[in-house]
Parts: C-alpha cells; structure tokens; sequence
C-alpha cells in the first residue's frame, strides 16, 4: 500500500472548511435579521420606553463624504457598504464628467468592473454609454433650482449620490468643481451592503483571504492556516505526476 501521508493534509482542509461552513450557518441560524432585508432610517430613540433594539441602530444610512478635483486623470478608490467603489474624473474634449463603478480587488488584482448608470427622478441622466455623468448636468439643474440628488445604480448596487459645495463662493457646481470645492455624499441603505455570500465567492474569500467583513489581518490569518496544506497537497500531486510518466516516485 502506498504512502497516504498526503491525507493529512485533505484531513485539515476538510476540517478547516466545514468548520468555517458550520460557523456561517449557526451566524444565520442566531442572527437571521443580520442575513435579511431592513429598511433605513429608523430611529434610535425608542419614545414609548423599553429597551432599543440593535437592528435599528444598524438599519441607519452608510455615509461616505468624498472630495473631487479638477483633473483629467484623478481616480478615487474607497470602500462603503463592504463594496468596491472607484470615481474617476475625465475631461473629455472640454467636458468634465465623471464615471463611478464598483469592482473586486485582491492585492493588485482588479476585476468585475461594473459602471454605474445616473438617474434623478427615475430618469437616466447620463450619457456616453450610459455611465458618464456631466458638470453641464449638474449646472443645468442647479440654474433649474433642483436638487442635487442622485441615484447610481449598477447591476450589484444602488446608492444615493449628493454633490455638495459652498453656494456663497461658488455661483455653480463647475465653478466648485474646478476649485476643488466640490464634494460627493454617498448614502447607502443597509439593504444594499455587500454581505450576501454565494458558495463560489466564498471559497474564493478563503482562499485569497479576502472574505467580506473581515480585516485584511484576520483574513490573512485563515490564509496561513490553510496555505500549508495546499502547497503540500500540489507538491505531492507534481511528485505522483512525476512519477507515473518519468517511472519512480512512490510506490
């Protein structure tokens, strides 16, 4: 009988995965309303007397205030709600618009990038392909005495976008904008966080060590726990390949 040293090492990623699989599921089994839908917005102030439940603190909006300047080529990455999210700033043949999409990273790696497409009122107000969106847009309603308030919304994803400047030194948005006065509130309900957990992403979150929720160090920790065992069971895999073509190798 050959050598099954190599079980070893299939014992401890069994192991290691049925327990992280066990632990998610007794997560839901406990905290069912942290895996569901809750409307934002409730008050923390419980005015009839008792005690307040956790669930509304957490039903609040996630806010995200982020500075834009005038440049052809600036990006902005930052994370809300467990998403991705990058804005980048164009001027494209003398129009200044700006494009905003969320995508998945692991160390340099970057993929699955999804645009965001703009709507006011429920209707579309970008352009170029649908994801761009203007300074002309934002004076037009500004001069309109309109809001302005956004949504953007992709196929993960939706959130509220406000631009924000000082109206006492600025008669408009681009005007704040090229002083680098202008500003984007980001306002995201707790029903559009990034918690929802396939079989695939999660697999794929233990093994790059980047499971939702979880800091880089602790996810870097699982990581050390399990990489062992892989490189072990690859080495053993090349050596048993090794061996049935090149003759050798265990018995």
């Amino acid at each position: 009988m050959g050598d099954i040293s190599e079980m070893r090492a299939v014992i401890v990623i069994l192991a290691f995965v049925v327990f992280t699989v066990t632990l998610v599921g007794l997560m839901v089994s406990e905290s069912p309303l942290m895996f569901s839908g809750m409307t934002s917005g409730n008050s923390a102030i419980n005015n009839n007397g008792g005690a307040t439940s956790p669930t509304t603190l957490l039903a609040w909006n996630s806010t995200y205030v982020l500075n834009i300047t005038d440049s052809s080529d600036a990006s902005y990455h930052f994370v809300i709600q467990g998403w991705n999210v990058a804005v980048f700033t164009v001027d494209s043949w003398g129009h200044k618009e700006i494009d905003m999409a969320t995508y998945s990273t692991w160390w340099i790696f970057e993929w699955d990038w999804d645009d965001f497409v703009w709507y006011k009122d429920n209707v579309q107000v970008s352009n170029l392909n649908d994801i761009w969106f203007s300074m002309f847009v934002l004076d037009t309603h500004y001069s309109q005495n309109k809001t302005l308030d956004y949504v953007a919304q992709n196929s993960k994803t939706r959130m509220t976008v406000t631009f924000v400047f000082n109206q006492t030194a600025y008669t408009k948005p681009s005007d704040a904008y090229s002083a680098g006065g202008l500003s984007m509130v980001f306002q995201q309900d707790f029903n559009d966080r990034n918690t929802s957990i396939n079989a695939l992403s999660f697999i794929a979150g233990i093994f790059t060590f980047s499971l939702p929720g979880l800091p880089f160090i602790p996810n870097l920790i699982l990581w050390i726990m399990i990489f062992p065992a892989l490189m072990y069971l690859s080495f053993i895999f090349v050596l048993r390949v090794i061996g049935a073509v090149f003759g050798g190798g265990g018995a």
